[in-house]
């Protein structure tokens, strides 16, 4: 070989991962959907007003709904400042925060419908309302509950994983980006993770 060649091999270099894509609360829909329960606590106000018989009865009932709604206004009202992500699409898997279970791998994963396609029986309709449009997953084996949060707080959350679980959605309301543009990022990375794994 002649002074001062060199040979270089290069290598095939194979398909670039997708970018990860992260998902957060939309503040705009949060702070709106807050003036939203206060406006209805405020209307609660009204209840003794209009009520047949109008003493402490009807303001004792019509407080407890306005504290009722104040509670549920401040809760949705952190959601404003909140800058975590609410979901992930990476290599990975996806991870759904509501979910308390951690990164789902794509391999634990049946099948993703989206809203548009599917038809609810009225009992799944009436106990598990939806807002149009979301994603619904389907599992391979159903993920172990992690809960994150400190006893006795824990239990709420495992209570409300559980019962998220059962009919794991990503629902587009209240997120900042559309559940089409989640389904076309969950669609490449599914589409790169059987490309790497052999799988057609």
């Amino acid at each position: 070989m002649p002074p001062g060649y060199s040979m270089t091999v290069e290598l095939e270099a194979g398909p670039k991962a997708p970018p990860p894509l992260q998902v957060g609360y939309s503040a705009k829909t949060q702070l709106l959907r807050t003036f939203a329960i206060l406006a209805v606590g405020g209307i609660c106000l009204l209840i003794p007003s209009v009520a047949k018989e109008q003493g402490p009865e009807s303001w004792r009932f019509a407080l407890i709904l306005v504290a009722a709604a104040v509670l549920w206004a401040l809760w949705t009202f952190r959601r404003v400042r909140d800058r975590r992500p609410q979901v992930i699409v990476d290599e990975s898997g996806v991870f759904v925060r509501e979910w308390v279970v951690g990164t789902v791998p794509w391999e634990n994963i049946e099948y993703i419908a989206h809203s548009s396609s599917i038809r609810r029986g009225l009992v799944a309709s009436v106990t598990r309302t939806r807002r149009k449009p979301y994603l619904l997953f389907r599992f391979v084996e159903t993920p172990k509950i992690k809960p994150t949060a400190p006893v006795p707080f824990s239990w709420l959350q495992f209570i409300s994983a559980e019962f998220a679980i059962q009919e794991p959605v990503i629902q587009q309301y209240g997120l900042d980006t559309p559940v089409a543009e989640i389904l076309e990022k969950i669609q490449a990375h599914i589409a790169y993770w059987q490309t790497n794994n052999g799988i057609e």
